[in-house]
């Protein structure tokens, strides 16, 4: 029997430090999980929170702890089990989901590292503070090989850092990276400001990553920051739809050069029917503000038609009213030649 137990123990010893294949996932734990992305990082992952583990020449650093300490302990514990020394933990924001088990890595000695904003609001709001502080940027050496983390500026956070990895063109983008496809997400301590510009930094210092980690959800490449640029850069609608004073209602959509708000909307083909709608059409100058009962939109031609309402111009830098008039039957067209648009009408009165 007690051979059997021997040979137990043996066999879970081996499976925790066989080398493990590339996208191959491996459960730690219940809710944490390890990922093999290139030859020398890994992504772990605990309830959709993650974070990377970086591993050369008998040396590991590991980057963004899961929530809890004992998911940071599990974590902790298998690096440990593939013989490997770690040499550092860095810290890349100071939500708990980035450094909730901060002190489980104190716990085992190892060597904290943070940006110096992320040391100064912890200090502020009474948290565990990392041990080593920098800014902007702090370069460790794992094995021979350099990771960079660095602070490009305020956006889920005002202190959100990105690390990369120039060994494996890996770069960990934490909570300031949306995935494909993710909300646009909790904004309680967000710069929305600078959200976009920050992006466009760490693009610019990093744009040769073949793998982007977000802080939640999938990894993908480089579409990553571009689509986390697009969703948080301000809408060339937004200024005209405030100072309009419109409401948000059911259909409020954006269309590139229109945009829908409505109470409803019905589709036949590419045609889109809108019931009690106001539609804005873009031009370089000036903009329409069409308000009716029902409009049709094509979508695929560029094209609203309605057979009566209420047209507005307005002068776009200025936000002037140029013109204003009740209509019967309107057809605008936008057009890709130096016109840009035609604007017909059946009948008028102003």
């Amino acid at each position: 029997m007690r051979k059997f137990i021997t040979l137990i123990i043996s066999g879970l010893i081996l499976i925790s430090c066989c080398p493990i294949s590339y996208g191959q996932e491996v459960s730690i734990s219940e809710n944490l999980k390890i990922i093999k992305l290139t030859e020398h990082t890994y992504l772990h992952t605990s309830k959709d929170n993650n974070g990377i583990i970086f591993i050369n020449k008998g040396e590991a650093i590991i980057v963004s702890t899961p929530e809890t300490e004992i998911e940071t302990k599990n974590l902790i514990n298998w690096v440990k089990n593939q013989k490997l020394e770690i040499i550092g933990y860095v810290i890349d924001r100071w939500h708990p989901d980035a450094m909730g088990g901060i002190n489980a890595v104190n716990s085992y000695g190892i060597k904290t590292f943070a940006n110096e904003l992320t040391r100064k609001i912890c200090k502020e709001k009474n948290l565990p503070v990392p041990q080593t502080g920098f800014n902007p940027k702090l370069e460790l050496t794992v094995g021979g090989e350099k990771v960079i983390a660095h602070y490009l500026g305020a956006a889920h956070t005002e202190d959100g850092i990105v690390v990369w990895i120039p060994k494996d063109k890996v770069l960990f983008g934490g909570n300031e990276v949306r995935s494909i496809g993710g909300w646009y997400g909790n904004i309680g301590d967000a710069n929305l400001k600078e959200w976009s510009n920050t992006i466009l930094k760490v693009k610019e210092n990093y744009g040769t990553a073949k793998i982007v980690i977000p802080g939640h959800g999938k990894y993908g490449g480089i579409e990553l920051l571009d689509y986390t640029i697009n969703i948080y850069k301000p809408s060339k609608w937004g200024h005209i739809l405030k100072t309009n004073q419109i409401q948000a209602q059911p259909v409020f959509n954006d269309y590139d050069d229109i945009f829908e708000v409505a109470q409803s909307d019905s589709i036949v083909g590419n045609k889109r029917y809108l019931k009690n709608a106001v539609v804005f059409v873009n031009h370089s100058k000036k903009y329409l503000k069409v308000t009716s009962p029902e409009i049709m939109h094509s979508v695929d031609d560029k094209m609203i038609f309605s057979d009566f309402g209420y047209l507005q111009i307005f002068n776009k830098e200025t936000n002037e009213l140029i013109e204003e008039l009740y209509y019967k039957q309107l057809y605008v067209n936008l057009r890709e030649d130096e016109v840009e648009w035609t604007i017909i009408i059946k009948e008028a009165i102003r």
